[in-house]
């Protein structure tokens, strides 16, 4: 190459090696300032929409295993008050059986009716207040309830599934269970003779054994969340995990490109002061 004073083509090559250097060493300390190699869509277009799709499935996950964990209370919260109801029946079953003997006087089988019709009226209060987050649980009011538990991702949308619960949260106030009327008739009569005791203990076992059998789905039901949410977490920790591998910085070798940089850096800069000065050599021909 000849030597000219107008160009310096070997000037413009360092630059042009500079600029690189100290562009990329700028895109290296803005990856690990961040801790993420993909900043913009122009970082890497393609990996960056996968993230986004890797990041809501895993958000979604989150909020599904959160639906799922307030279904738990919801049903922990029913299955107590029913625990609850089983228990003044229980006790009921046991007054009728101590009613029901021959040994008893009209006045103490009237004693007994008393303390087993204030029970029959806390069994119809808790079925009447038993509530989760304002929603009523056991008066009958709510017939089902749609749970969103599962978000599964497609190419094209976000299904949803739900999960409905039903029965179990039917209607359970004593009046139900057939134990009682809307008066205190019915128990009155129930307990005005050993023979209508021991009836009466007939109708307190179809009601502990209606109490049992939702109480039992509600168990299955509350086993069935709980493995949804366990399976919500995985599905939410793979998830995170694929995402991070792509928007996620290495650090150590973004640390060692940074270091690489740096170098080619200062020494395009040495060079390029060396550039500079070539057409000064045109001088010492003149």
């Amino acid at each position: 190459m000849g030597i000219v004073v107008n160009t310096n083509v070997s000037s413009f090559i360092v630059q042009r090696s500079l600029s690189s250097a100290t562009s990329s060493m700028s895109k290296s300390l803005e990856r690990l300032s961040t801790g993420y190699r993909i900043n913009r869509a122009a970082d890497d277009a393609a990996g960056l929409t996968i993230s986004e799709s890797l990041k809501s499935q895993g958000r979604g996950a989150e909020v599904a295993a959160s639906n799922a964990q307030a279904g738990v209370n919801l049903l922990q919260t029913a299955e107590g008050d029913l625990g609850i109801i089983q228990e003044n029946l229980q006790r009921i079953r046991d007054l009728a059986i101590q009613a029901a003997n021959g040994t008893n006087d009209t006045a103490e089988r009237g004693a007994i009716k008393d303390e087993v019709e204030q029970r029959v009226k806390e069994i119809s209060r808790i079925a009447t207040s038993s509530s989760f987050n304002t929603i009523k649980l056991l008066d009958g009011s709510q017939t089902s309830l749609s749970l969103q538990i599962g978000p599964n991702f497609n190419s094209t949308a976000v299904t949803l599934n739900s999960l409905t619960i039903g029965s179990p949260l039917g209607k359970a106030d004593a009046t139900t269970l057939g134990i009682n009327t809307t008066t205190s008739t019915f128990l009155t009569t129930s307990f005005s003779t050993s023979l209508k005791c021991s009836s009466y203990i007939s109708l307190i076992d179809s009601a502990i054994s209606t109490i049992s059998t939702r109480r039992s789905t509600i168990g299955s039901l509350q086993n069935r969340l709980e493995s949804t949410i366990q399976s919500l977490a995985i599905k939410k920790e793979n998830v995170m995990a694929a995402e991070s591998r792509i928007r996620d910085v290495d650090v150590a070798k973004e640390a060692a490109f940074l270091t690489k940089n740096q170098i080619l850096q200062q020494a395009s800069a040495s060079l390029l002061a060396q550039a500079n000065q070539a057409p000064s050599v045109a001088l010492s021909l003149i």
